[in-house]
């Protein structure tokens, strides 16, 4: 085999690999009803200037290497914060709404659940649209946001269905009617599917403040433990083509921003300190 076509095979590789896990990254805004590609492409200008900065892969001079590239063990640092929701069609009502803290530092997801039915969130929701609820939250909680992924009932259940649903152990059994939906859990392990899960946020908002927000950050804990997986990036490509090119929600990720948190986002898969994610209640 000639040189040069070990470099392009190593180059190539180095590409695909690159897609796979910016697909991978973007599995995170699954979780919440994922990111049109449009979206993407179209907000491809950098907006932070260290996302997730880490020390990254380096090719070495051939007479060492042979023109293969070789990965550098990478430090895990940094720390962005961002604001999931999902709502209905109208944005008249909020489902969830919630602060994924991704420390990179701490090697953990913590989950700041947000009372959805604040009049003051859904206010600027329906009036000013995501930039608005954005600076609602951070006038209200005293925090500073870096991105949001915004979804509704529809894009949300879809991406729920598409990622094989949620395997979650529902502690007790639940039987709840109203005019708008019905929603029956057994107790103990299941699969719930996109369109029950969303339910079953739904009611969690009426346990109670308190109670109501501690369920869904530990629905949405879960969630974050299921899906951002070292095997999910084996599959990305897949994902990606039954995901993202079905389904239209709202984010201001850009490419290039999903492109720089590659390496720190693998590291974190496949880490042994890497901690299950976590909810925090309050400031």
């Amino acid at each position: 085999m000639s040189k040069n076509h070990e470099f392009k095979t190593s180059k190539q590789d180095k590409r695909n690999g690159i897609i796979r896990f910016i697909v991978f990254f973007l599995i995170c805004a699954v979780v919440i009803g994922s990111v049109s590609v449009a979206v993407i492409l179209k907000n491809n200008t950098s907006f932070i200037s260290d996302l997730f900065s880490s020390k990254t892969t380096t090719a070495i001079p051939q007479e060492t290497t042979e023109n293969q590239l070789v990965d550098i063990e990478e430090e895990l640092k940094g720390r962005m914060k961002i604001l999931l929701y999902c709502t209905d069609k109208e944005m008249s009502e909020i489902y969830f709404l919630a602060m994924a803290d991704a420390n990179m530092n701490k090697q953990i997801f913590e989950i700041h659940p947000l009372s959805p039915d604040n009049p003051e969130y859904i206010t600027a929701l329906s009036t000013g649209g995501e930039k608005e609820l954005v600076s609602a939250v951070e006038k209200a909680e005293k925090i500073r946001i870096d991105k949001y992924v915004a979804s509704n009932a529809d894009t949300f259940a879809l991406a729920i269905n598409y990622m094989g649903g949620l395997e979650y152990s529902v502690p007790e059994r639940v039987e709840y009617r109203t005019d708008e939906y019905t929603l029956i859990l057994t107790k103990g392990d299941q699969t719930i599917k996109g369109e029950t899960l969303l339910k079953y946020f739904r009611y969690c908002k009426t346990l109670g403040e308190q109670t109501g927000l501690q369920k869904q950050g530990e629905i949405l804990c879960k969630m974050f433990d299921s899906y951002i997986t070292a095997e999910n990036i084996a599959k990305g490509d897949k994902i990606y083509e039954k995901v993202l090119s079905k389904l239209d929600s709202k984010s201001d990720i850009s490419y290039i921003e999903a492109s720089r948190a590659i390496h720190t986002l693998k590291n974190f898969c496949e880490s042994e300190e890497r901690q299950p994610a976590k909810v925090v209640l309050g400031n």
